[in-house]
């Protein structure tokens, strides 16, 4: 077995780190195609605490698809991911080089929405929490020069929320 040595380390922390925050990036740019490469195959998706029913796998085209016609339903949003810990092992002689790492993160969402309030004004909410996830690192992307590292599960968990309600009934 190769070491997993410093160098190595520093750089899937890199990686890992890059991928997580592409995701809001991408999600406020509405940047489809771009959020496409941040997901692996298929995803465990899990926002049941943000906005309600049950956590489901889905493949990475859906997902995008999905991703898209919510982010369609805002008229602005800016979300932020930050405080991102990669659980990866320390770096030295005989620790194997991971396959799968887990994330965690504080998120943070604004949005405001198309649809009009009785007053004339859009529907604006804000909201925080954790951000959960697994990323699993694919060989073949490497190969080729690119960042392998690929976003598996992605759960938030709301710890508050403030604003309307109504910012996401246009939106899904």
């Amino acid at each position: 077995m190769a070491s997993y040595d410093v160098t190595q380390y520093l750089l899937d922390r890199a990686n890992i780190h890059d991928t997580v925050t592409k995701v809001p990036l991408y999600y406020d740019t509405h940047n489809t195609a771009a959020l496409a490469e941040v997901y692996g195959p298929s995803i465990e998706i899990d926002y049941t605490s943000v906005l309600g029913g049950a956590p489901y796998t889905v493949s990475r085209a859906e997902w995008v698809a999905q991703a898209g016609r919510l982010l369609d339903g805002f008229a602005s949003s800016q979300h932020v991911t930050t405080g991102i810990i990669a659980h990866l092992p320390q770096p030295g002689a005989g620790v194997a080089r991971p396959e799968k790492v887990s994330v965690q993160a504080q998120v943070r969402g604004n949005m405001i929405g198309k649809s009009q309030t009785g007053d004339g004004e859009a529907p604006f909410m804000q909201n925080g929490g954790l951000l959960e996830a697994e990323l699993q690192r694919d060989a073949e992307l490497e190969t080729r020069g690119q960042n392998p590292w690929r976003i598996t599960k992605y759960k938030v968990i709301k710890k508050w929320d403030k604003g309307d309600p109504r910012v996401f009934d246009s939106s899904h």
